[in-house]
């Protein structure tokens, strides 16, 4: 079996995130995305991949290389324009010799979700689940498990099961899938919904673990689910006075400095330096070369590559994307709030707020749950964000 993967989106609703990288590199327990669904396939055999490459490509392939390194074999195929996830299928047209497997890119999945697809009787299957908003999804109908209909992201859902896009096919289908797109047809759930008639599509409602990064606050949860972690794994040097609970890996090179007290699952990445008198509370996941001074506590949170959190900071179910520089005292507390992606407001529970990269936080400022601010943004001592701040901004 083969494996398509379509890794050509930007993904502007993951915004701020998705200026720094493609949507399918964002870490998810300091591992893209897309690193992820490789280690997914392979893990169940499938060692042979095409990968559908637009937005940044260069990043993803410099990553991924030849796939040696994953245990896979992995060809590149370009999508020069968004022209949408069907389109991005066809660039790669010519690759399966028979049945495949096609994924996008932007979804962690576990490896039962492929091996319930490999192990199905039926050529044409979709990979299901159930979320709680449906809307946010294709919405899949189904009569004695076959798929009856599926509607991209509609204003009203009457069921809760969504289609997670991996799905089975026959080569055939590519053919088929011509005309649709020619005809200006974009969407991946579009098109195999005009032609479910002939395909007869088994629904098969995963019993693995399924989630999508659709919004910035999304890659929070990713990583709190996607964690798995098993005693604890200490590359670099804890210092005396340190007390560790749970399920804690730390890197090479990283210091964890006296009187630290950390309580897993928690994940710190290489070349990091932490305290002293540092809380990191589960699920935490702190990038590489990372540094968290004195009387800081982080719970929940993910801290990405580069960035240094000075003392007496509280973080709280928040991301903080490479290279920000945070000053004392920053507080971003968190509760269920409301986030704001373009004119829709997106209700969230327990969360904090979103810092984009490169971004300078000055001494004693504090952002309010569900607040996004942009990619190389300066924000003045003392100052409080209530809002979403674009990229670039300057608050005082």
């Amino acid at each position: 079996m083969q494996a398509i993967i379509l890794a050509a989106g930007h993904g502007t609703r993951l915004w701020p995130l998705s200026e720094a990288r493609p949507k399918v590199m964002m870490p998810i327990g300091n591992k893209p995305i897309l690193e992820h669904i490789v280690q997914s396939l392979v893990s169940n055999g499938v060692t042979e991949m095409a990968m559908v490459v637009g937005h940044r490509r260069g990043m993803i392939q410099s990553h991924f290389g030849d796939g040696s390194e994953f245990g896979a074999l992995i060809s590149y195929y370009e999508q020069s324009k968004p022209l949408g996830t069907a389109h991005a299928l066809l660039c790669a047209k010519d690759f399966p010799r028979g049945d495949f497997l096609v994924l996008p890119g932007d979804n962690v999945i576990s490896p039962e979700g492929i091996k319930e697809l490999l192990a199905a009787e039926e050529t044409n299957c979709a990979l299901l689940a159930r979320s709680p908003m449906p809307s946010k999804y294709g919405v899949v109908e189904m009569s004695d498990l076959i798929v009856s209909s599926m509607d991209e992201k509609p204003s009203r859902a009457d069921t809760s099961i969504i289609s997670t896009g991996v799905y089975r096919l026959g080569r055939e289908v590519l053919k088929s899938m011509e005309g649709p797109v020619s005809d200006g047809s974009t969407g991946l759930t579009d098109v195999l919904s005009s032609l479910l008639p002939e395909l007869s599509m088994r629904g098969i409602i995963t019993r693995g673990t399924w989630c999508d990064a659709v919004y910035p606050w999304d890659v929070i949860d990713m990583s709190s689910r996607f964690v798995s972690l098993d005693g604890q794994s200490v590359a670099g040097r804890v210092e005396s006075g340190v007390v560790m609970k749970g399920a804690v890996e730390i890197g090479e090179g990283t210091r964890i400095r006296a009187g630290c007290y950390i309580e897993g699952p928690v994940i710190i990445g290489k070349g990091c330096d932490i305290g002293p008198h540092v809380a990191l509370s589960p699920v935490s996941i702190i990038g590489d070369n990372v540094s968290i001074s004195s009387f800081s506590h982080i719970s929940g949170s993910v801290l990405l590559s580069g960035s240094s959190i000075d003392s007496h900071c509280h973080i709280s179910r928040s991301l903080i994307d490479s290279n920000v520089q945070v000053g004392p005292h920053f507080c971003s507390a968190s509760r269920n709030a409301y986030g704001r992606v373009k004119e829709d407001l997106i209700p969230l529970n327990d969360i904090g707020c979103v810092i984009g990269s490169n971004t300078e936080v000055g001494g004693g400022v504090s952002v309010s749950p569900g607040a996004v601010v942009g990619t190389h943004c300066r924000l003045r001592d003392g100052t409080t964000v209530r809002e979403n701040i674009t990229d670039r901004s300057e608050v005082y």
